[in-house]
């Protein structure tokens, strides 16, 4: 009787903190009231707090770009979208988001030419590179991979049809079908993985400082007619990388275009 009572009363203990809101929700909450007061600076710091501590969502990593916005800190604010694109890459807010500060970005690229005639705009990737886009950034590998799993069944189905029907014609669609559920389900499954790679790749960052000058190399200083600048917020290549002793990563080689390729300190950029 004694031991009923016991788990009884751990059950509803369980039962009762389930229904508790975690201690995420209540950081979050925290840090959206602290948004909406127009404390940004609090708000980042709770945001960044929970996103270390209980892990990175879509809307989490949103809201901090949001938050380093209002803020006045674009690089911060573009890097944290764009991570949050690639959780949610349909999301229409944070792509809108992107697409407004991209315009921004461009204008303060173009300001700092002084006259030159360089163009500001990433290179139009190559049809090839589009179609990779397409596929791997712009759907999403859970996608892929439930699709790839859809079509696994089918092929199993088709099979069951195939072995237990007495039919030749039914037999006939179960094997061709199940032929073709097959070929998808492979061809779903090499999408989903070019999408988790594609998440998990560093060849892309953002430019986080205010305004950077792209060096020829790491260390060594242009001259002012021949220096290229970049703003905060801009969207770069990462080419290769210059490590320390320690392994630590101290230079970046970068590209926007053919006209902006040079080396930037890892202090003034991030990878996204």
């Amino acid at each position: 009787m004694m031991e009923m009572k016991n788990k009884i009363v751990v059950l509803l203990l369980g039962l009762f903190l389930c229904s508790l809101p975690s201690l995420g929700e209540n950081r979050i909450a925290e840090a959206d009231s602290a948004y909406n007061a127009k404390n940004y600076d609090k708000a980042i710091e709770i945001y960044k707090s929970v996103a270390e501590n209980e892990g990175t969502s879509a809307p989490l990593l949103f809201n901090l770009g949001n938050a380093y916005y209002q803020n006045g800190e674009y690089g911060h604010a573009m890097l944290h979208w764009l991570r949050a694109r690639r959780l949610s890459p349909r999301n229409e807010e944070i792509n809108g988001n992107i697409k407004y500060l991209e315009s921004r970005v461009e204008d303060a690229n173009k300001a700092e030419q002084r006259g030159k005639r360089l163009s500001v705009a990433p290179e139009e990737p190559s049809f090839f590179q589009s179609v990779r886009t397409s596929i791997a950034d712009n759907v999403g590998s859970n996608l892929w991979a439930v699709l790839g799993a859809a079509c696994f069944i089918l092929f199993v189905s088709a099979v069951a049809i195939y072995i237990f029907s007495r039919s030749v014609v039914i037999r006939k669609v179960g094997f061709f079908g199940g032929m073709v559920c097959f070929f998808i389900s492979l061809v779903f499954v090499i999408f989903a993985f070019m999408g988790a790679k594609s998440m998990s790749s560093s060849s892309n960052g953002v430019i986080t400082a205010f305004k950077v000058s792209l060096l020829t190399e790491p260390g060594k200083e242009t001259s002012k007619e021949r220096a290229q600048i970049l703003t905060k917020g801009s969207q770069v290549q990462v080419l290769s990388e210059e490590v320390d002793a320690e392994g630590n990563v101290t230079w970046y080689k970068v590209r926007l275009n053919s006209d902006y390729i040079g080396w930037v300190s890892a202090a003034d950029m991030a990878v996204v």
